[in-house]
């Protein structure tokens, strides 16, 4: 349970996921603690699990990739066979996001291309492998993925978002700004010193090419990958098919997807649901609390919904390396 972690670890998490590059010092000064004491709540969050990694956000879209998403339904598969997938998926370069499925599908992917021919190059390796273990496919593109804070950490409303997928326009980058975000992907809190030293360049340099990749939004945040099981939270996404909408209604039901603790990414996408929606909370009692919220709040414009439990997530890195 979140109660298990006390509030100055939460508000630490919290401070994190809004900015996971600040320094301990700048959390301590938030939060009233000495950045000692965020130092070694910070490494004790770490060897528990909780805190699995840090990440820059990258919108990749900038970088000219279109970001396509796969929900997959398998058949005819043993445990063996489901993890042997599964460990093909992780290796695969193109593959920036996927996790297992309770619900209507059984693997949900993010494809990361530059083109139609890479994504069928990947549907046809895919398929040469495991035609015989799918029942069904459906692919769609994400146009808009939004990212809120996990205000829940605090039980406030949400006020923090930024948007890391957008429709490809490439941007000019040079190597060494390539260099510096395949760096810093995986690692949000490599230092610039370390940086400088496996680029050969300086300090100075390091630390203006971020200021330009910022400015550019193409690091659009930094934010901290927590791994929810281990006090007992559950992941879900839920899918809404509306009718009878308009360009006001969607705006307030968006709002309200914005402001509440409890949801943390707002998708659009081609080929998918009206509105899709990922939402984290304790048990699934508060999921059905959320819910039925929204459908008393909505009912006008939703049609249906579809839930999808979220069991584990394999791999996020939203930059090929």
């Amino acid at each position: 349970m979140l109660n298990m972690l006390d509030l100055k670890d939460r508000r630490i998490l919290y401070e994190l996921d809004l900015n996971s590059r600040q320094s301990f010092q700048k959390i301590g000064r938030k939060i009233r603690l000495s950045k000692e004491t965020v130092f070694h709540r910070i490494k004790k969050l770490e060897e528990q699990g909780i805190i699995q990694r840090y990440s820059t956000m990258v919108d990749v879209g900038k970088l000219g990739y279109i970001n396509f998403r796969i929900f997959l339904k398998l058949q005819n598969t043993t445990t063996t066979k489901e993890q042997e997938i599964i460990n093909y998926l992780e290796k695969q370069k193109a593959v920036g996001w996927f996790v297992t499925v309770e619900g209507n599908w059984d693997l949900n992917i993010w494809l990361l291309c530059k083109s139609i021919e890479e994504l069928n190059e990947f549907w046809e390796n895919f398929n040469k492998k495991y035609i015989n273990y799918i029942a069904q496919m459906q692919l769609s593109v994400f146009t808009n993925i939004t990212y809120f804070s996990k205000a829940y950490l605090l039980d406030i409303k949400n006020t923090y978002r930024f948007r890391f997928v957008t429709l490809p326009k490439e941007e000019k980058i040079d190597n060494i700004d390539k260099n510096i975000l395949k760096l810093m992907a995986p690692n949000s809190r490599i230092s610039v010193v370390d940086i400088a030293q496996k680029l050969g360049i300086s300090d100075r340099t390091v630390t203006t090419r971020i200021r330009n990749l910022e400015r550019k939004k193409i690091i659009v945040g930094y934010k901290t990958l927590i791994d929810l099981s281990k006090w007992g939270y559950l992941y879900y996404k839920t899918h809404f098919k509306l009718s009878n909408i308009t360009e006001e209604k969607e705006r307030i039901f968006r709002q309200y997807v914005f402001e509440h603790p409890n949801i943390v990414y707002d998708n659009i996408a081609i080929g998918g649901p009206n509105l899709e929606i990922d939402i984290q909370v304790e048990n699934t009692e508060k999921l059905r609390e959320i819910l039925k919220e929204i459908k008393d709040k909505f009912s006008s414009v939703i049609q249906d919904h579809e839930i999808l439990h979220y069991l584990k997530e394999y791999k996020y890195l939203l930059l090929p390396i």
